[in-house]
């Protein structure tokens, strides 16, 4: 009891650092099931590789409120140059709901806007770059569900840039954990998301105008993103993104408390931090096999595999079996340059297929000529090419034979028409004669 409150007292004094619970129980081991969460929906993935670790409602649609921008944001940095200056319409400055606080005719550049977007969450921000990029809010509306069919998100509306809309503006959590994988791979978007502050230029004020990122989660240990949201209709929503010991994931809540959603992430997170570690399944460059070649001066080339990947799985527990099948392109035929696709390495886990890389030839293969051809096909005793050779050289023999024969004809002919008297008194049989 004495030991308890010291150690109480010790942590209170700052002598003793305060660690999660399911950090410590990450030294040992973890609970199977995740700590339980408010929302209604929630799902956590794997950044990298999209393995879903946890899935709760993750397909039923619900509003998103202001995770919208995620979809908006990847949009402008896709589309859009970073300094094009964009000027605040009547439409943007009149937008209600959480702003940025932009004037009427106030410049601003995208970055700028995007700053402004996803750290203020600012509505007015959306507006102006969707103007700014497509000329009109409704036909960036268009292209934010375009590309929402390209990622295959299949249970995802959107109806404006930012999340006001409830009936016509909907997502799951699967689908929002899918888009925000893709964003993240963005550098651009990283950089902004993963920013607690940000000061932009002033000039109707004479000062700076600070933007504090409203992600509480953000302050959490190894996160890097992305984006909260919060309307009467949709509750509180998060997509959140940390990073520990090289493994990022990715968790998505919906329908949640709208205080009480980043103290169940962060309880998610460290469930699935500590609950599942990385099995290595391929090295990038590693040598999976050897792919024949036709026709090149090597018969084969090896076959190496584009990139790395791995799969997470869970701790003190058996590792589930790997396979690895190599499925390789039409007969390769030289020339073969280096890096060429050759194959397919189809990755499986379990009776899972977790990923098929490309594999790639580790050198070029350069043909045959015709010469080198020939002899290989002799020190390899091929019988057919070696009787064509033979008949191609005895027929060139037989003709240069006959030909030589006509010439020594003719030279004698002509010595006669000539009649030479010494010739004719020590001449030669007639070659002709026979």
């Amino acid at each position: 009891m004495l030991l308890a409150v010291a150690l109480g007292l010790a942590v209170l004094a700052g002598a003793v650092p305060w660690v999660p619970a399911a950090r410590v129980r990450a030294e040992g081991s973890a609970p199977q099931q995740p700590p339980s969460q408010d929302a209604r929906a929630a799902i956590l993935v794997d950044a990298a590789t999209g393995q879903v670790l946890y899935a709760r409602n993750a397909d039923a649609t619900m509003p998103m409120a202001s995770t919208t921008k995620i979809m908006t944001a990847l949009l402008a940095i896709e589309r859009g140059d970073l300094q094009q200056v964009i000027t605040t319409s009547q439409r943007a400055f009149g937008v209600e709901g959480s702003s940025l606080y932009l004037a009427l005719g106030e410049q601003r550049t995208l970055e700028e806007l995007l700053y402004g977007l996803m750290l203020q969450s600012g509505n007015d921000a959306a507006v102006a770059i969707a103007e700014g990029l497509a000329g009109s809010v409704e036909t960036f509306v268009q292209w934010m569900n375009q590309r929402a069919r390209e990622l295959g998100l299949e249970h995802t509306r959107f109806a404006d840039p930012h999340g006001l809309a409830s009936r016509d503006h909907y997502t799951s959590a699967r689908d929002l954990a899918t888009l925000a994988r893709v964003a993240l791979a963005n550098p651009t978007f990283r950089r902004v998301v993963g920013t607690r502050e940000y000061r932009m230029p002033w000039p109707e004020k004479n000062s700076e105008r600070v933007l504090y990122n409203h992600n509480r989660f953000l302050w959490h240990d190894g996160a890097t993103g992305v984006k909260n949201g919060y309307t009467s209709a949709a509750r509180g929503a998060l997509v959140a993104s940390a990073q520990r010991d090289g493994i990022e994931l990715v968790g998505v809540l919906l329908g949640a408390h709208p205080t009480g959603m980043y103290r169940d992430m962060a309880a998610l997170m460290d469930w699935g931090f500590a609950r599942f570690e990385p099995l290595p399944l391929v090295q990038a460059g590693e040598r999976v096999g050897q792919v024949p070649v036709r026709g090149g001066r090597q018969d084969s080339v090896a076959a190496v595999a584009a990139y790395g990947a791995r799969w997470l799985v869970p701790r003190d527990e058996p590792a589930p079996p790997v396979r690895r099948q190599v499925e390789l392109e039409q007969a390769l035929q030289a020339p073969v340059g280096e890096g060429a696709r050759v194959g397919t390495l189809v990755v499986r886990v379990g009776d899972q297929v977790v990923d098929r890389i490309p594999l790639l030839s580790a050198a070029a293969v350069e043909p045959l000529t015709a010469w080198e051809a020939a002899a290989r096909a002799v020190r390899a005793r091929q019988p057919w090419p070696y009787a064509w050779g033979l008949a191609l050289l005895a027929a060139a023999w037989a003709v240069l034979r006959r030909r030589r024969a006509m010439l020594a004809r003719r030279r004698w002919r002509r010595r006669v028409a000539a009649f030479d008297p010494l010739w004719y008194a020590f001449r030669a049989r007639d070659p002709g004669a026979d």
